[in-house]
């Protein structure tokens, strides 16, 4: 807290705002340093607002049992009401009712509504007077993830940034959500220069390291750099991502997956329990699923209008780590009467998506991550929706992909692009990408083909395969002159 009010700089003359006041933690630490200062709490938990009247007595202070984001809205009691000061440490996933998200929905379109972390920040930048102060602390993810781009624009492109500050959410006392990472973001209400920089601090140990920064010294306990606002605020996706350790890309690492191959999302039944079958017992979290009936299982290949006769079920790629290639534990009903119930117009579960990337060869990468990057070969499967298909534009890229995307590179790319648990498609385009010469390619066909081939036996990869295609990966992805500093694998041989 003595950290947020160092940056927030509180005056007896301001106007300062609360809008998630909780037990007044924050608020204490401004009174400290301006007793004086008119305040503002919102608090939406009627015991919590009991708990505030009974704490705060002064006549300087206004508590109210309102929703933050209806301040402002009453044109009778609220009009023209904006703050000098503003801080917050908003509420993390909190339970929204369905009536409550569509009128957030309503009320900020262009918001991802969910999250009401990044809600209440928008709707106090609106109330922030102009040259005010904002210090709010909030989930470090809304600096990447995509659906936080229309807020990132607002800030970034809009205020002034002072400084961001991040560190580990175990830092932060009685919180507990499913983020690792916080972020304290102050900045100010004006339009940024144009070389105007603001600092970034990281790689704290301990929460002392933290509050040692309200110091005004230059032995801070963290990492600091310096960024320029508006270089970010012109990237394409406004984003930010920031790692303990970032990776030194060659100049080579100019294009983006995306930029050589197709990335798809792939098919839902509606119901899978109804429409889906598994290979027998043994497979993983198949308890709701029947066997299915190899008798019942296509031969030729399917088209999609679906299969005529008995034998219509046909092999389908679903989620779970399994690298170069992956059995076939599920079959999915391709009937023509189940292929009508996919398409069905109207109010349908089903999706049936991206069907022109049905029944080709591809690479399948599971959407929810586990501890490293997989990726297998789809052999003209179709895929679900918890596959992303990744679909070389030219088939000689097909072995170089998929190498990839099971490198440690890759993980550590796709990583710092997105840190949480999902590797949908959106994400796998943005993965740096180096085009390769006749002669990698040379190289490194035959080790992923032998990958393959052992993947294919059932057999644990060979620890000094994985070695070999790992360092390729690396001399052809990083900067070398910081390779020691990336890798510790050897040279390829």
């Amino acid at each position: 807290m003595e950290y947020m009010t160092s940056r927030l700089v509180p005056r007896d003359e301001d106007r300062i705002w609360e809008p998630c006041a909780g037990d007044g933690d924050l608020v204490d630490g401004v009174l400290a340093v301006s007793p004086n200062a008119t305040i503002r709490l919102s608090e939406l938990d009627e015991n919590a607002v009991h708990g505030l009247v009974s704490k705060y007595r002064e006549t300087n202070i206004d508590i109210h049992h309102e929703d933050a984001l209806e301040v402002g809205s009453n044109p009778l009691f609220d009009q023209g009401i904006s703050f000098s000061r503003i801080v917050a440490n908003p509420p993390y996933g909190a339970y929204q009712t369905p009536q409550r998200r569509r009128r957030l929905q309503a009320q900020f379109p262009k918001l991802y509504v969910r999250d009401t972390y990044g809600v209440i920040l928008f709707h106090c930048l609106d109330l922030l007077d102009a040259g005010g102060r904002l210090v709010f602390i909030i989930p470090d993810t809304f600096l990447w993830l995509n659906r936080h781009e229309f807020l990132r624009r607002r800030i970034f492109k809009t205020t002034t940034i002072e400084e961001l500050a991040l560190f580990p959410s175990k830092f932060f006392p009685n919180v507990n959500f499913g983020y690792s990472g916080l972020c304290i973001i102050s900045l100010t209400n004006s339009a940024p220069a144009n070389d105007h920089e603001f600092q970034l601090l990281n790689n704290f140990q301990s929460v002392e390291a933290l509050v040692s920064c309200v110091e005004s010294c230059s032995d801070w306990k963290c990492n600091v750099s310096m960024f320029t606002q508006l270089e970010i605020a012109s990237r394409k996706k406004c984003d930010l991502h920031i790692v303990n350790h970032a990776i030194a890309l060659c100049d080579r690492a100019t294009e983006s997956l995306g930029d050589h191959a197709e990335i798809r999302t792939g098919f839902y039944s509606g119901n899978d329990v109804r429409w889906v079958r598994r290979k027998d017992g043994t497979v993983p979290r198949s308890k709701k699923f029947s066997n299915v009936d190899f008798n019942k299982v296509a031969v030729s290949n399917p088209t999609l209008d679906g299969i005529s006769g008995e034998q219509h079920f046909i092999p389908i790629m679903r989620g779970g780590a399994f690298p170069y290639h992956k059995p076939t534990h599920w079959y999915v009903d391709w009937s023509r009467e189940a292929v009508t119930e996919y398409r069905r117009k109207g109010k349908n579960p089903a999706r049936f998506q991206n069907s022109s990337y049905y029944f080709r060869d591809g690479i399948g990468v599971p959407m929810v991550a586990s501890t490293r990057l997989t990726g297998a070969l789809l052999e003209k499967r179709l895929f679900d929706q918890g596959i992303v298909g990744v679909f070389p534009a030219s088939p000689r890229l097909l072995y170089y992909i998929l190498g990839f995307l099971n490198s440690s590179i890759a993980t550590r790319l796709i990583r710092q692009i997105n840190p949480t648990a999902n590797n949908s498609a959106n994400y796998m385009k943005r993965l740096p990408f180096v085009i390769p010469t006749a002669g990698e390619l040379a190289f490194i066909d035959p080790l992923v083909e032998r990958a393959i081939i052992q993947s294919c036996k059932g057999i644990q990869l060979d620890g000094r395969l994985t070695k070999q295609i790992n360092s390729f990966y690396d001399s052809v992805w990083l900067d070398l002159t910081n390779a020691a500093e990336q890798t510790d694998e050897p040279e390829p041989e």
